[in-house]
């Protein structure tokens, strides 16, 4: 920077502000942010100084270094009075002044005080600007010459011509900002062309030329801007590499995940298929059972009436036997029904298969559960005639859910989901007992089960 090798400041401090992000230095990060605004000081790019004033802000505030951060605000107000953005420009000073203010920082009262005497004068509010440059020279006795020189301009402006002298001269000729020494001559060229001493203007006004050319032209403004984005391309290069090899690692870590999920799903629906199979296998050597002792009855006839009544009564009682066991596999096996698998899925995920039972989803489960159960409506209605909603909540006890996914089953809260499982418990006489609902449905229908 001191040798105005801008591209290579550029491309340190870009490094520089990589690892401090890296390593979360926050308020090294906001330093770092400030010098390249810097650069662009330099070169006049006000927009690119804002943006790195703006990312100091924001690290300062991340640091919790409330005074740098105000310093921020200040400058990204600064860039703003540049682009007569005046009234945002105002705000954030203002912001910045009730920082510094309320920690009795005097050298940031000064600072911001300077700020706002431009500002208000740039608003045409010269008492307010005079109030605020009088309180910047009160509150810091060393660099005054930011202050002297917004005094003098503002006598200018004003036609105040000895009062612009006087300031002017009080600036001495040394300042931080890079503007400082171009801006001081053009004030001089001002003030003598003002006073109609043309010679003393002309030697002001060349005098500026060379130094403003010696402060930066338009191709070093491209090149910092390039060297910038060159870096920040090659950051994303770098991440880019970085982020193909865990795509890698993580399609091969996806792959053997999905292959071991399928493998693990058609393990666990090979179970349950061959449940399936199993309690078809028993439900259909019980329903040959029932067939051949229903059999039994009608050849029998009335053959031998003396032993026959005892011994029909020894079949009936084994069909009646047969029929429940039949009963009690039916209801087992819809627990491994693919429709019954499909509500219980959807209860834990809702995106995937909407959320409540539609009337064709009510026809089937109906249908479902009135073939493994028969006329268990009749069986338990004999206590009392049951509601519709009293009816659903019965048929949904056979899912075996709780209360929340019955609620989303149901397309209502959990709350009123609950009511209506006591409402139905309160009707089936459950109320004090631990007996579930699917339970009792299938004991009374398992009593009401006659030859």
């Amino acid at each position: 920077m001191e040798d105005k090798l801008f591209i290579p400041a550029t491309n340190a401090y870009s490094e520089a502000l990589d690892l401090a992000k890296e390593k979360h230095l926050y308020n090294v990060a906001g330093y770092i942010c400030s010098y390249m605004a810097d650069l662009y000081t330099y070169t006049g790019q006000r927009s690119e100084e804002r943006r790195k004033y703006e990312e100091a802000a924001a690290f300062f505030k991340k640091a919790n270094n409330t005074r740098s951060y105000a310093f921020a605000l200040r400058d990204i107000s600064i860039t703003w009075v540049f682009e007569d953005s005046v009234s945002l420009a105002l705000d954030l000073m203002l912001n910045a002044d009730s920082i510094v203010t309320e920690m009795n920082d005097s050298v940031g009262i000064a600072s911001i005080a300077n700020g706002l005497g431009n500002i208000y004068k740039h608003l045409d509010q010269i008492d307010k600007a005079k109030s605020y440059f009088f309180r910047s020279l009160a509150y810091d006795t060393i660099n005054k010459a930011s202050t002297y020189m917004a005094l003098s301009h503002m006598f200018l402006n004003n036609g105040l011509l000895d009062s612009a002298r006087f300031y002017l001269e009080k600036t001495g000729s040394t300042s931080r900002n890079p503007y400082f020494y171009s801006d001081r001559l053009y004030t001089n060229y001002m003030i003598e062309e003002e006073d109609n001493n043309p010679l003393e203007a002309l030697q002001y006004l060349e005098q500026y030329c060379e130094a403003k050319d010696s402060l930066y032209d338009v191709k070093m403004q491209v090149d910092i801007i390039d060297a910038e984005k060159r870096h920040d391309s090659l950051v994303v290069i770098r991440q880019n590499q970085k982020l193909y090899s865990i795509i890698y690692l993580l399609s091969g870590l996806i792959l053997f995940v999905s292959l071991t999920s399928v493998l693990f799903y058609l393990y666990k629906n090979q179970q349950r298929l061959d449940k399936i199979n199993k309690q078809q296998q028993l439900l259909d050597e019980k329903e040959q059972l029932l067939a051949k002792l229903e059999n039994e009855i009608k050849q029998k006839g009335i053959i031998d009436i003396s032993t026959s009544k005892e011994e029909d009564m020894q079949i009936r009682e084994k069909m009646v036997q047969a029929k429940k066991e039949i009963l009690i596999l039916k209801c087992e096996k819809l627990q491994h029904s693919l429709l019954f698998q499909e509500l219980i899925e959807r209860t834990n995920n809702k995106k995937k298969y909407g959320q409540t039972l539609s009337e064709q989803d009510w026809e089937n489960l109906k249908e479902l559960i009135d073939s493994a159960c028969p006329n268990w409506q009749a069986a338990v209605q004999d206590i009392e005639t049951l509601k519709k909603a009293e009816i659903e909540t019965c048929y949904l006890s056979f899912l075996n859910i709780s209360i929340k996914s019955e609620a989303m089953l149901l397309g209502i809260n959990p709350d009123s989901a609950n009511k209506r499982r006591l409402r139905t418990r309160q009707a089936l006489k459950l109320a004090n007992t631990k007996t579930g609902i699917c339970e009792f449905i299938i004991q009374k229908t398992l009593e009401n089960i006659v030859i």
